[in-house]
Formats: C-alpha cells, sequence, structure tokens
C-alpha cells in the first residue's frame, strides 16, 4: 500500500465536517453536586471546601453553653464550624434531608453589622448576618481570616463572624473588666494562631475568648452558643500543669507571674485548640521567704525576703543560686517573688522537683513530713547550704536543689 502524502492528508482533514458546542447566556448552570449524607455544609470560593461533597464542608453541630438555659450542649438543627476563609470569598450553605439537597445563599449576599445591634448576637465586633435563603446569592466575604459560622437550619438564621482572641480573667491586666487582646500572627487552612507577650499573675485564671462577647448566639432560655475556652477541671489542670483547652466552664489557671509569651492555636484537622506559654523571669526577683534564716542580724518571721536577686539564664531555663546560706532548724522556708504573697511567684516543696545531698539525708524536706501544716520547705537539721533554684520558662517546671555545705 502507498503512503500518502503530506499534501493529500491535509487536504483530507480539511474536508472533515467541525463540531463546535457552545453555550448560550440563557444555558442553565451544571448542577451542583451534593452529599448523599444528610447534614448542613458550608463551602465556597477560597476557603476549606470548594463543594458540598468535600470532607471539609461539614458542619458539626454548635458547642452550646450548659449554664445557660435550657441548659444542654448542643441542639438539633444548630451548627457551628470554625474554618478560614480568604478575601473576597463566596460561600454557600447546603441541606441535605433524605438525601434532596437545598442550596441556600442570603439575599444581597448578607449584611455586614456590629452584634450587639442584631438581636441574639452579644459580640462587640463587626460580623455577617442574615437568612438563609434557597438559590440567593452568595455571602459575600471581604477579609481573609479565621472565621467561626453559625447556622440554625430551623429558622435559616446564619452568623459569621472573623475571630479575634483575647484572655480576660484575675490572672490578666484587665481582671474580669477588660479583656486583653492578642494578635493574629498566622492564618491558613491548616492552623490560625493567636499570639502575643502579656504580663500575667501567678496563681490565677483566666478564660480565652472570640470577639469581646461570651456567646455568639444568645436566644434567652432557646439557644446558647460559647465562644470562650476554659479547662474541665480546674484543681485537676493546675495539679498536672497542663491545661487542655476546650468549650468548657471551669477558668484556666496561670502558675508563673510576668511577661508571658501567649500563644493560641488552632488547628483546623482536629477541630481543637491549645495553648503554649513562655515566660520570661529574666527580671523576676526570687529569694527565699520564711522563718528559716536571718536578715542581717534578725530572725525572720515570715515577713522578709532573703537574698532577692534577678536569674542567669540558659536557653528557657533561668537559675538563681544562694551559697553558704546559715539555715535554723525547725523552720521553714519557701521560694517567693520579690518577698510578697499577692500576685508574686511562688515555689513551695510540692510545686518543685527536689534533689541534693541535703534533701537525701532528710536534712530538708517537706514540712507535712514533719507534721506540719503546709508544704513548704522544713529544715530538720541547722546548718550551711548551697540552694539552687531552676524554672523552665516554657514549661514552668521548677527543680530545686540544696546540697549540705
Amino acid at each position: 500500500m502507498k503512503k500518502l502524502s503530506l499534501k493529500l492528508l491535509l487536504m483530507l482533514t480539511l474536508a472533515l465536517p467541525l463540531i463546535i458546542v457552545s453555550c448560550s447566556k440563557d444555558d442553565a448552570e451544571p448542577e451542583e453536586l451534593i452529599p448523599k449524607l444528610d447534614g448542613v455544609y458550608i463551602y465556597g470560593t477560597n476557603t476549606v471546601a470548594a463543594s458540598a461533597v468535600e470532607p471539609a464542608a461539614r458542619m458539626n453541630v454548635a458547642q452550646l453553653d450548659p449554664g445557660k438555659a435550657p441548659g444542654v450542649e448542643s441542639e438539633d438543627g444548630v451548627f457551628g464550624k470554625f474554618m478560614y476563609i480568604g478575601a473576597g470569598a463566596k460561600i454557600k450553605v447546603a441541606q441535605v434531608v433524605g438525601g434532596v439537597g437545598t442550596i441556600y445563599g442570603a439575599e444581597n449576599g448578607g449584611k455586614k453589622e456590629l452584634g450587639t445591634d442584631i438581636e441574639n448576637v452579644p459580640i462587640n465586633d463587626m460580623v455577617i448576618h442574615g437568612t438563609l435563603v434557597a438559590d440567593a446569592a452568595e455571602i459575600a466575604v471581604g477579609d481573609e481570616g479565621l472565621y467561626y459560622a453559625y447556622v440554625d437550619i430551623n429558622n435559616k438564621n446564619f452568623v459569621i463572624m472573623r475571630v479575634k482572641a483575647n484572655m480576660i480573667g484575675d490572672a490578666t491586666p484587665g481582671d474580669w473588666t477588660t479583656a486583653t487582646n492578642l494578635a493574629q500572627k498566622s492564618v491558613s487552612k491548616d492552623s490560625s494562631v493567636f499570639e502575643s507577650t502579656v504580663k500575667l499573675k501567678a496563681a490565677a485564671g483566666y478564660r480565652y475568648r472570640f470577639n469581646d462577647g461570651w456567646h455568639a448566639y444568645n436566644e434567652d432560655g432557646v439557644t446558647t452558643v460559647m465562644s470562650s475556652l476554659g479547662v474541665e477541671d480546674y484543681a485537676a489542670a493546675w495539679a498536672s500543669g497542663k491545661n487542655d483547652l476546650g468549650f468548657f466552664l471551669s477558668n484556666i489557671p496561670n502558675h508563673a507571674g510576668g511577661n508571658i509569651l501567649v500563644k493560641l492555636k488552632y488547628t483546623a484537622a482536629t477541630d481543637t485548640w491549645s495553648e503554649s506559654k513562655l515566660t520570661d523571669f529574666s527580671a523576676t526577683k526570687m529569694g527565699l521567704f520564711g522563718n528559716a534564716y536571718k536578715v542581717g542580724d534578725v530572725e525572720a518571721n515570715w515577713d522578709n525576703g532573703f537574698d532577692l536577686k534577678t536569674p542567669t539564664k540558659s536557653g528557657t531555663i533561668y537559675t538563681w543560686k544562694w551559697t553558704d546560706v546559715s539555715l535554723i532548724g525547725d523552720r521553714e522556708f519557701v521560694f517567693l517573688e520579690n518577698g510578697k504573697w499577692e500576685g508574686s511567684y511562688l515555689v513551695d516543696f510540692s510545686m518543685a522537683t527536689t534533689n541534693g545531698s541535703a534533701i537525701t539525708d532528710g536534712k530538708v524536706k517537706d514540712a507535712t513530713a514533719a507534721g506540719k501544716d503546709y508544704h513548704n520547705f522544713y529544715v530538720a537539721t541547722e546548718g550551711k547550704y548551697d540552694i539552687t533554684l531552676s524554672v523552665d520558662g516554657k514549661t514552668n517546671t521548677n527543680t530545686v536543689t540544696i546540697v549540705t555545705k
């Protein structure tokens, strides 16, 4: 068989009919895919899910405040979700019931108003809100950030709030009256971090709040959505030294006082919040405090600190040293910032890992082991000692070493 010439091939190709498919402006848009599983889904452009069928689009039930009427932690048809939304995003909400889906938008893309000007939204910040309407315009979101989306599918209300984190409590500068803001450090689809250096008080409590309000939605006696983080049990968290954050009613304990770098992080994959605190003890003056030593020629009586000083630093470890300390037998002491009780960093025997020859030999021990009332350091044997206190600014763990001279 003879090969066809290039010229003949071109002529045959040009002779074939061209089929061009075009769409007019009146053609219907392709039908959106809807999940088969019943539920409520939120999705759109420049956010965690481009379509309702993506796993990240599914909304969970909102966490309600069990301390408010009707005293429940969730309610059928009330949903909440923390989610990344980028600038200029267009958002939709889909509801699937019995395998049948309805896609919602909002009239004019929703309204942006101060929460406290809106019924049932006690947030003193700007929010996007409105009523869900089938096949209406997408909900418009202007700014990038981490958002909390609230949807009550029963009455078709929605609120979308850009998250601004803060701290409030007796451990913070503003006590329970004025919140201390945490700056947004980073934001992405995977995680968001809020971080600031805050001067915190020792042995006090606080909470993290989202925006300037305690509840993202508060319809008295019907629905009250929590907008603050605590721990499940204050005493247990204090004892463990670890704060597992969640939508709990107990406040969060703070062990160390001082200028503390606070980092609050949201992780999208697990839908959880976590904190880390790095304490700067560089300017913290610590000393012995009690009645087990002399200040000059006068025996102390829980009224004067002994040899207050700032620490040396290595990495995140801060260390104070006292050498040739003459301790009085059958007396007690602790370590106390500035020699003052109120708002100061305190370390007693129960708050530290203890070691050194004096501890091992029982010359200095837990005062409760000697029949005393408190966990102070008890001097069983009078004499001279070298004493070291080390604190890890990252974990706030204390190590006390007392060596016999």
